[in-house]
């Protein structure tokens, strides 16, 4: 499997010469001249083949460096914000902070813990990866509203940021399956 993009390049370079040349294999037959089966099955072969390699392999093979970084910022992400909520959830304990904070820890430690299975496939990656980064903007809230630097209020931003990651994170679910 070709991984470099100049690979990738005279790949479709072979794959687009060899349909040309069949083409003008079959365009030298003359117009009055009827075409073999056989010449005219190659020319549609090479084309379907040049085709399939323009739709379905050259798009993921290009994109693959991209989602091989968004698969790293996916996994470390959703593992270092669990840790986070893990320390917030001693903390409450540690500092003798009220329990009710648990109601926003504890979920919070959940819902980092079930993102740990997420991957990045070659259609999603990018909106994968954008939740991810917007799993760090929570978590810093979420950091701020237990420490008491912000407000109880600040609560329903922290429940609007996990539908946005929700929905960011669950996008291509159903397309990867």
């Amino acid at each position: 499997m070709a991984g470099t993009e100049h690979e990738l390049r005279e790949r479709h370079g072979d794959l687009t010469r060899a349909l040309a040349d069949q083409y003008a294999r079959v365009a030298a037959l003359g117009a009055g001249e009827a075409v073999p089966d056989e010449a005219f099955e190659t020319l549609v072969e090479r084309a379907e083949t040049l085709l399939a390699f323009e739709q379905q392999q050259l798009p993921g093979r290009l994109a693959e460096p991209q989602r091989l970084r968004s698969q790293k910022v996916i996994f470390w992400s959703w593992r270092a914000q669990s840790g986070v909520a893990a320390v917030l959830i001693a903390m409450v304990f540690f500092f003798g902070h009220t329990a009710w904070w648990l109601v926003l820890t504890v979920p919070h430690f959940l819902a980092t813990v079930a993102g740990w299975s997420l991957k990045a496939s070659p259609k999603d990656h990018r909106a994968r990866r954008a939740a991810a980064i917007g799993l760090h903007l929570l978590g810093a809230l979420v950091v701020l509203v237990v420490l008491g630097v912000l407000s109880a209020w600040f609560i329903a931003a922290v429940l609007v940021g996990w539908a946005v990651v929700g929905v960011l994170s669950a996008d291509g679910q159903e397309a990867a399956k």
